[in-house]
Order: C-alpha cells, then sequence, then structure tokens
C-alpha cells in the first residue's frame, strides 16, 4: 500500500488546504496535485499527504519535522528544499548557508530512518529560471545578481545530489529537466517569477517525479 508524504516549501505546498475541510484541495494546485491524483486514479488504497509550508527554509522544516513527518505513517517520503534558504539569506540575511543546509537536511532524515527504518527517501533538486522577458517583480533581483544566485543554487543542487546519493535516496532532477525543456519554451513559460512553477512546469515536476520513482522501483 503505497503512503506517500510530500515535504518543502511553496512549491510543494501550492496552497493546499489545511483545514481538511476541502479534499480536493488537499494536494494544492502544483506538482503534488498531478502526481496524487494519477496514483489515487491508480492506486485507490493509496494514502498522499502534503504537508509542505509555503515560505519554508530548510530550518522551518525541521521545526515541524516531529508532527509533520515523524508522525505521519508514510513508506515514502518526498522532500523539495533549498531555494528558500539562497532567498531569504540573500535578501535578508536569514537562510541557511550550504553547510547548515546539509547538516540540517542529514539531522532530517537521520530522524526519519531512525523512526522509520524502512522508508524510501525521494530527494527533489532545487532549481530556478533565469526570465529576461518582463521579468516579474519577484525575479528582478534574481536577474540582477544572476552569478550569484546561481552560484548558490549550483551548490545546493550539488549538496541534495550527494545527500541522495550517501542515503540510498532517489534523486529527482528537477533542474535537468528544465534544462531540457527551456530548448522547446522560454524560461517564462515554464516559472511564473523565476521561482515558482507555471502549470506546465508543474507537469514537467510531476513527470520527472513520477519517472524517477517508478524508475526505482518504489512504485510498480
Amino acid at each position: 500500500m503505497l503512503k506517500i508524504l510530500f515535504q518543502g516549501d511553496s512549491l510543494t505546498d501550492c496552497g493546499r488546504d489545511r483545514t481538511g475541510k476541502n479534499p480536493v484541495q488537499a494536494y494544492g494546485y502544483g506538482y503534488v496535485n498531478l502526481i496524487a491524483s494519477k496514483l489515487l486514479c491508480d492506486y485507490p488504497d493509496a494514502l498522499i499527504w502534503n504537508r509542505a509550508y509555503n515560505g519554508s527554509r530548510i530550518a522551518d522544516t525541521y521545526s515541524r519535522w516531529i508532527e509533520d513527518a515523524l508522525n505521519v505513517e508514510c513508506n515514502i517520503m518526498s522532500i523539495l528544499s533549498g531555494v528558500n534558504d539562497i532567498g531569504f539569506a540573500i535578501r535578508m540575511n536569514q537562510g541557511a548557508d550550504a553547510k547548515k543546509f546539509r547538516k540540517i537536511y542529514e539531522m532530517m532524515l537521520d530522524e526519519a530512518l531512525e523512526k522509520k527504518p524502512d522508508v524510501k527517501l525521494v530527494l527533489g533538486e532545487p532549481f530556478l529560471f533565469r526570465i529576461t522577458n518582463n521579468t516579474p517583480e519577484l525575479g528582478r533581483d534574481i536577474v540582477a545578481d544572476w552569478d550569484v544566485w546561481s552560484g548558490q543554487l549550483d551548490e545546493r543542487r550539488e549538496i541534495v545530489r550527494e545527500i541522495a546519493k550517501n542515503y540510498n535516496a532517489v534523486f529527482v532532477p528537477y533542474y535537468e529537466r528544465f534544462q531540457d525543456a527551456l530548448k522547446t519554451a522560454p524560461p517564462e513559460h515554464w516559472s511564473v517569477d523565476c521561482i515558482h512553477a507555471t502549470n506546465a512546469g508543474h507537469e514537467i515536476m510531476a513527470r520527472a517525479w513520477l519517472d524517477c520513482v517508478q524508475t526505482a522501483g518504489l512504485i510498480k
């Protein structure tokens, strides 16, 4: 029986209903909703949770790790984190640097595996877009300081890739999939503001996630 937990920030949250009163909005409007829609159709007994929170840095995710991860009876745990720590650090000096990011990320996984030794881990690669055609207001500083943002992004991407390898986790190469997608359409087709995905972008993410998880044999 599939029991899947999704964790992360706004890219995963996507306006999900937290009250439990609107099951149609339980997964938000993004890639988690697309994945859940397919899996719940193919596996009617599956249980899927979206416990991501908009605006979360890695430390924010860890602060609610007990109630929103360790206490959730999942057998697949999917995490996407990294961009907010870059943004909060550059914009407000409030994000975890690379060393702290790695440390907290590994702490979360260590605790998850201690509580759930058989849980399968799925770690998503963070990504950004460089929208130069009528750059949205939220993304203007990203484009203006692209070398700084992309340098820190590359650092976080490599950290997540290394952690996935060290923890025998499935690595979902979102950044790489979007680089391929940029060959067919410009960045504004895939992202609304250099950070958040459009509907088409969320479809890329859902396909990448399902492809990697199914290839790894986590879902038959």
